[in-house]
């Protein structure tokens, strides 16, 4: 469905968005657009579910820039659509900017300093829910794909560029990014797919700690939610406990479960091995070699690796309880079932089935039934090609000084959908960010600085810019 709006529209978008904006210790003139733009999207209250009113508010925005708007799918709960230069029925070879339009839930916390909806400029930033996951990211994306509408009206470039908004990215994309895969990726031609991943950081550089460096996600671990239930019949009162009664058995199979997890071996996956590799590039010297030839010294430098959580993570799969309950009872009644609920995080070439196989070796409890509850999509990582280089080109640009790396990222996202196609799929948040702001992602005080969504903003800029008028970068081995 294509839509362009007339310019009366574009004049009462803009003057709402104005009189909606609360800002504090920052007048409205002295903030940039993208700000305002930002600020009134996160008071659309888009958590998982509900991404419809969100999705209309940035699909409007994006045809009154002038892009081509295409909605796939507009549920309440599936609000996808894409905005490109070109309409997608010119077949060029598309260069998709993915972003996701659900938030997570946020409940109102004495220790937000601003409400989680109130998308509040202030103190140079804007606060709320999504500035960073990841709403601040698609404002980024549509800003830089919109300065090049007056050129592809004259021009006939050799890409599309698409902003590919989709849903239910937090529970697992099954309502948004797997519906694109499965049922418009013809239509959307992608070659290459530039979402959320890494960021940039610091302290990684032994040598110089406080350099930035910016981390390109070329691969992730997936999820696997399990829910394990045991049922045992037993005499129901506390007074009275039976020998192995089911809160005391599920509580000692979990514990060889965590024994295990907590000795569990590193893994070095062929994207691991890159990310050491060009950090030892970088940081040189001794240490250098040894992360250049990280599988030969891991076993002289493993428990300094295993010191730190989430290089720990990276190596090796994890596994988290995030739930144990009962039935319901009176203090001193014994119930028949326990359930837990795990949380584990696969390395990307691990099998579901060989993994269940050794969790039911560790439990050494068959009673205990193991049940999915949802998990994701398996995937190849992506080899570093010549769009990873121009991404690394933009970041080098803005960020004066800085390095880039290859990364594998702990957390599962829907880049795997389109990896899992074979499209080149890089992950970049194309911000520095700090601990408090890693932090603040998924909990209380979430904001993203104005400084940083407008070097975002340069950033994609400068990548579109790499694409269509720089030469083919020679792949770096």
């Amino acid at each position: 469905m294509h839509f362009r709006k007339h310019s009366v529209i574009l004049i009462c978008l803009v003057f709402s968005l104005f009189t909606s904006v609360r800002s504090l210790g920052n007048t409205v003139d002295s903030v940039p657009t993208s700000a305002l733009y930002l600020s009134q999207y996160v008071q659309i209250q888009s958590v998982t579910g509900t991404e419809k009113e969100a999705g209309i508010f940035l699909s409007r925005l994006a045809s009154e820039m002038g892009l081509y708007v295409q909605i796939f799918t507009e549920e309440v709960d599936s609000y996808n659509f894409s905005a490109s230069l070109y309409p997608l029925s010119s077949g060029k070879p598309n260069i998709l900017f993915l972003t996701h339009i659900d938030v997570v839930d946020a409940q109102e916390d004495h220790n937000n300093q601003y409400p989680p909806f109130s998308g509040i400029i202030a103190e140079n930033c804007i606060w709320g829910r999504g500035t960073l996951d990841n709403k601040g990211m698609g404002i980024m994306q549509l800003m830089a794909i919109s300065k090049y509408v007056e050129l592809a009206k004259t021009s006939d470039l050799p890409y599309n560029i698409t902003l590919l908004a989709v849903s239910s990215e937090e529970t697992g994309g099954e309502k948004g990014a797997k519906i694109i895969v499965e049922r418009f990726l013809d239509q959307l031609n992608p070659v290459v797919v530039y979402g959320e991943g890494g960021s940039g950081f610091n302290g990684l550089l032994t040598k110089e700690p406080h350099k930035h460096v910016y981390g390109i996600c070329v691969a992730s671990k997936r999820s696997l939610w399990l829910e394990l239930t045991l049922n045992v019949k037993a005499s129901g009162h506390g007074s009275v406990p039976p020998l192995n009664y089911s809160i005391q058995q599920k509580i000692n199979a979990l514990e060889r479960v965590l024994t295990i997890n907590k000795y569990r071996p590193l893994q070095y996956s062929d994207p691991a091995i890159r990310m050491f590799k060009e950090v030892g590039d970088i940081e040189g010297g001794l240490r250098g070699m040894a992360y250049r030839n990280i599988k030969f010294f891991s076993p002289f430098v493993s428990t300094k690796l295993k010191k730190n959580d989430a290089i720990y993570s990276v190596l090796s799969n994890t596994i988290t309880i995030t739930c144990l309950y009962t039935t319901p009872g009176a203090p001193n009644v014994i119930p028949n079932q326990t359930k837990a609920i795990l949380d584990c995080r696969l390395l990307p070439d691990v099998k579901t089935d060989e993994f269940l196989n050794k969790m039911r070796k560790w439990l050494m409890n068959d009673s205990i039934k193991i049940k999915i509850i949802s998990e994701s999509i398996p995937a190849p990582s992506t080899v570093p090609e010549n769009f990873f280089y121009k991404m690394k080109n933009a970041l080098k640009k803005v960020y004066q000084g800085s390095e880039v790396i290859s990364l594998i990222v702990p957390a599962s996202d829907d880049n795997n959908y389109f990896r899992a196609k074979g499209v080149p799929t890089y992950g970049i948040l194309p911000i520095f960010m700090t601990p408090e702001m890693m932090g603040s992602i998924h909990n209380v005080n979430e904001k993203i600085p104005i400084e940083s969504l407008e070097n975002g903003i340069r950033v994609y800029d400068h990548l579109i810019h790499e694409i269509f008028f720089e030469p083919v970068l020679k792949v770096e081995e």
